[in-house]
C-alpha cells in the first residue's frame, strides 16, 4: 500500500485500472487490486447437445473403425474428408435420437457403408449354434456381374459394446454367411447390419439394418 501527498489538484480518490486511491485516517493511500477473475461462459443448451451427440457417435464408431474404413473409404475418395469423417457426419445427422441430456444411438438408422452397389435383397438373420446366419436372395434381378460381390456383416452389442464383424465374406451368389459369435455375446441384444463390396474393392453397397436379435 502506498501513500500519496496531495498534488496540485487535491488528494487522489477512486479507481484507475488496477489502482484504487482513498482516504484513510486523513491520509491519501492507494492499493493494487487483484486481476479480475475470468468469467467462464456457460455453454448453451445447443452447444451441450452437440457435444453429447459427438461423444455418443464417436463412442459407437470408434469400435467399428476397421469395418468403416472398408465401408466409407471409397466414398471419401477425391474429397477433403476421410472415411471416419464421412461415417461420423452421416451417423451424427441421421442416426441419433432423444434430446439432451438423453441423446443415444438410433440403431435402425445407422449406416456402416455407403455406395452404389445393389444392396442386399430381402436379408434375414437367424440364430444358429455357431452364431448368426445371414441370408439374402442371390443375384436374381441383378446384373450377374454382381454375383462375386462379397458380403460385409456386423453384430453390435450396445450393452457390452462388443463387436463381431466380417469385412470380406461369402459371395453374393452363395446367398448366406455365418457370423460366429460366442454364447455369452448371443445372450445380449444385438444390432445387425449387412452390406456388400465388390472383389475389385472399388465399390460398396449402402448398408441395411437387419434388425435387433435377442433381448
Amino acid at each position: 500500500m502506498g501513500k500519496l501527498t496531495s498534488g496540485p489538484f487535491g488528494p487522489m480518490q477512486g479507481t484507475t485500472g488496477r489502482i484504487t486511491a482513498y482516504m484513510l485516517n486523513g491520509q491519501n493511500v492507494t492499493r493494487i487490486n487483484p486481476d479480475h477473475p475470468i468469467k467462464l461462459k456457460r455453454n448453451s443448451k445447443g452447444q451441450l447437445a452437440n457435444q453429447q451427440e459427438l461423444k455418443v457417435v464417436n463412442k459407437f464408431l470408434d469400435s467399428l473403425s476397421p469395418l468403416l474404413k472398408v465401408g466409407f473409404s471409397i466414398a471419401a475418395k477425391n474429397t477433403t474428408k476421410n472415411f471416419y469423417n464421412l461415417a461420423l457426419s452421416y451417423n451424427k445427422k441421421y442416426a441419433l435420437k432423444g434430446e439432451y441430456p438423453d441423446i443415444e444411438m438410433d440403431y435402425p438408422n445407422v449406416r456402416i457403408s455407403e455406395g452404389g452397389l445393389p444392396p442386399a435383397l430381402n436379408p434375414i438373420v437367424q440364430v444358429v449354434p455357431e452364431g448368426l446366419k445371414f441370408s439374402w436372395d442371390q443375384a436374381t434381378g441383378y446384373d450377374q456381374n454382381r454375383a462375386s460381390d462379397q458380403v460385409m456383416l456386423l453384430a453390435y452389442a450396445p450393452g457390452s459394446e462388443r463387436v463381431r464383424a466380417i469385412r470380406y465374406g461369402a459371395e453374393r451368389s452363395e446367398g448366406f454367411e455365418t457370423l460366429h459369435i460366442t454364447d455369452d455375446m448371443l445372450s445380449e441384444p444385438l444390432e445387425t447390419y449387412i452390406s456388400f463390396i465388390n472383389d475389385e474393392r472399388t465399390a460398396v453397397a449402402t448398408s441395411i439394418y437387419t434388425g435387433r436379435i435377442g433381448g
